[in-house]
């Protein structure tokens, strides 16, 4: 108990530091570097945002563009799941389909989903398709990859077994595949969460109407840093809240299971 109380207190005392160092920032002018009417343009002091804040929430704008980013997230990743889970599996027990797949993925998998902006907005046009087809492009390649790895991992005597007891193939995807990915699946499905929200941002910020990249593209092109920085905390929320609120449980979930 007492260990979490720390945590907390020293958490929400950083959040406190930061938040009077910004003050002292804009207050002095980026530490003398700059002058005042120029500091509160570059960094506004936190009142001047949280006002603004305030006005957005009321007006419903700011969570109009959420919702936008966040339907376009999940569609995006959705179809990347769809397509990627069973291919994951095909590779994993097939060795001609991984041969066939696997060198596809090696090569998208270093690229970054921003690359794939201007081929999707010329190929889709500026609308909600050209941001799912980047989402799902680039989520869908550690969703591939970790379930892979998840069935590559089934245990080697569990598969005997399997064999001596003539499983057919739904016996070995029900008791053997699928408790063995899921591990594996989470991991896919954190990381692939992240690069879609990362190209869903970069997408709307050069082109795709709407959503939280729009609105964070908004703010610097009509000098509105109060704009830009609450996109900033807004996106720093929404990725927090679904770490603690949907990974962490089924990290712990998992961690636990692979413990008995």
């Amino acid at each position: 108990m007492k260990k979490n109380v720390k945590k907390y207190i020293l958490g929400i005392s950083s959040i406190v530091f930061i938040i009077i160092l910004w003050k002292v920032a804009s207050s002095t002018g980026i530490f003398g570097r700059v002058d005042k009417s120029t500091s509160e343009l570059m960094l506004p002091p936190p009142e001047k945002v949280f006002s603004e804040l305030i006005s957005m929430i009321k007006s419903g704008y700011l969570l109009e563009h959420i919702l936008t980013s966040f339907e376009r997230v999940m569609v995006g990743f959705l179809l990347a799941t769809v397509i990627g889970i069973p291919l994951g599996v095909l590779m994993g027990i097939n060795e001609s389909i991984k041969f066939f797949f696997y060198p596809i993925f090696r090569i998208v998998a270093p690229i970054p989903g921003v690359a794939w902006v201007p081929l999707a907005i010329l190929w889709f046009g500026l609308g909600n398709d050209a941001a799912i087809f980047i989402i799902a492009i680039s989520s869908i390649t550690p969703i591939v990859i970790n379930v892979l790895q998840g069935v590559e991992s089934v245990d080697k005597n569990l598969d005997d077994v399997m064999t001596i007891l003539n499983g057919g193939f739904g016996s070995r995807i029900r008791y053997m595949i699928i408790p063995s990915i899921i591990p594996y699946l989470v991991t896919g499905f954190k990381l692939g969460l992240g690069y879609a929200w990362r190209v869903v941002i970069a997408a709307e910020m050069v082109g795709v109407p709407g959503g939280l990249g729009y609105v964070l593209n908004l703010g610097r092109s009509t000098a509105k840093t109060e704009i830009t920085l609450i996109t900033i905390i807004t996106l720093a929320i929404l990725l927090i809240i679904m770490e603690q609120c949907l990974f962490r449980p089924l990290e712990k979930l998992t961690d636990n299971w692979k413990r008995k």
